[in-house]
């Protein structure tokens, strides 16, 4: 196994990995809505990373694109996101990028059926596409962004129809679809054959997870950021904290109140990585594990000991 980290895309996180001994760094060139930038201005950030990456001898491993709108209103690939999503696997694979985390957004104008069979569609040419490239292809079980074939209701009909696909796991998603402890532990035991990809993420929730409801709070602000001050008191969304854009411009975005739900450092949190490192052993996984800093709590300095932490955790797993 190999142990890296999410970072942006310059030439400061490749000594950032070095600094804590990891072994790759992954890029999400996400879809703008959901925290990413045009293509173009990723684009440009190549000859800096290849360089940085040639320089400090830590290789990019995976590229990824969240809430990806590939499937089109009849069913067939929205062309100007085939765009996006092969000009991301192109620069990843310019950096020697193995692994592409691929997502697919649902469509409303369409049935289940009908976006089912669009994700097969759009997956098999985005396994030929980056096959050929010689980069893997996994799919992303976070909900972000309307993300829908995450769960092993839709697995079941999507890997069995595009040869070569295959999972990037990250448990701490589970505790969305699977109640308070989340269902990571049997998906990992029947589905780790499948997983190409795995992310290290911790997490601690009170209650059911509230996160759909999150997303759709998302949307709605960003759809109407004039609404954000009335809002943002409603009791409604009393769970809610929200924050200027990244960019801070591009409408708002959210933050989990710290009372319901979290992602701490891995090993400081809710999930069993013992037992799930077990059940990925049991399936032979020897594949890539990819930490995601991602809360509201663990930023600054405590984010830095956080991810330290979890570097010296996850490598005593690491056989």
């Amino acid at each position: 196994m190999r142990l890296g980290i999410i970072a942006q895309p310059k030439a400061e996180s490749f000594d950032y990995a070095k600094k804590l001994g990891l072994d790759f760094l992954e890029f999400d060139c996400n879809y703008e809505m959901y925290f990413g930038r045009p293509l173009a201005d990723v684009q440009a950030t190549l000859p800096e990373v290849k360089e940085a990456s040639e320089r400090t001898g830590v290789p990019v491993g995976a590229v990824g694109r969240w809430a990806s709108p590939i499937i089109a209103a009849d069913g067939g690939i929205n062309p100007e996101e085939w765009t996006n999503v092969a000009g991301i696997i192109d620069y990843g694979a310019a950096l020697g990028a193995k692994h592409y985390l691929a997502s697919a957004a649902w469509n409303p104008a369409l049935t289940y059926y009908g976006n089912i069979t669009g994700a097969i569609k759009a997956y098999r040419e985005i396994v030929a596409y980056a096959g050929a490239r010689g980069m893997d292809v996994s799919i992303v079980n976070c909900m972000m962004g309307d993300n829908f074939v995450r769960t092993p209701e839709q697995w079941k009909l999507v890997l069995p129809e595009v040869p070569g696909l295959k999972i990037k796991y990250d448990p701490s998603h589970s505790f969305v679809h699977g109640g308070e402890k989340g269902r990571y532990l049997e998906e990992a035991m029947e589905w780790g054959g499948a997983f190409g990809y795995v992310h290290i993420k911790g997490v601690i929730q009170r209650g059911l997870s509230d996160e759909p409801a999150h997303w759709e709070f998302y949307k709605l602000m960003r759809k109407h950021p004039e609404l954000a001050e009335e809002l943002r008191d409603n009791p409604v969304f009393k769970n809610e904290a929200l924050a200027a854009g990244p960019d801070g411009q591009t409408g708002w975005a959210f933050a989990y109140a710290p009372t319901s739900y979290d992602n701490p450092p891995a090993g400081i949190d809710a999930i069993n990585w013992r037992a799930f490192f077990a059940a990925l052993y049991q399936h032979g996984y020897d594949g890539d594990l990819s930490i995601e800093p991602h809360s509201a709590t663990w930023h600054g300095d405590l984010g830095e000991k956080g991810v330290a932490y979890t570097v010296k955790y996850i490598r005593e797993l690491m056989l």
